[in-house]
């Protein structure tokens, strides 16, 4: 997985946009802001938590601006759905070109590891956790949010 310091590889995957399907390049992102890129295996109730749980949060209160994107080892169609479902605010990006592998993130039975990374405005990762389960989803949003407050 990747570490604090390592830079962040580049992507340019489909994701959600208002209902339809949009191109999202991660170096254009963090252009203008940090980004949370967060990686889920699938939709499963856990990820769903997840998504949900960066849905929710006021990245206001720590940033001017904030790029956050989830990516699934998913079709495009399958991204769409979901992100209607719970109507998600940030993009939904299908990895269909390995963009979890980049990242240190999949595992070695190929599905991926529920994790988030802060990348900065260099394009640098700033911080990479682990969501080990939904009980954990709390401190590890509270340990992106405090990567992104000292930026």
């Amino acid at each position: 997985m990747l570490s604090p310091g390592d830079p962040a590889p580049d992507f340019d995957l489909q994701g959600t946009a208002d209902g339809g399907v949009g191109a999202y390049r991660l170096s254009a992102a963090t252009n203008r802001a940090p980004a949370v890129v967060a990686f889920l295996p699938d939709d499963d109730p856990e990820s769903r938590t997840v998504l949900t749980e960066l849905a929710q949060t006021d990245w206001a209160s720590v940033s001017d601006a904030v790029a956050v994107f989830g990516v699934l080892p998913a079709g495009i169609d399958d991204c769409r759905s979901l992100a209607a479902a719970l109507s998600l605010p940030y993009p939904l990006l299908a990895d269909t070109h390995g963009v979890a592998t980049q990242f240190g993130v999949r595992k070695q039975d190929g599905s991926v590891q529920r994790a988030t990374f802060v990348v900065d405005k260099r394009c640098r990762v700033r911080a990479a956790t682990v969501f080990d389960d939904t009980d954990g989803t709390t401190s590890a949003l509270d340990k992106v949010l405090r990567c992104l407050a000292e930026l």
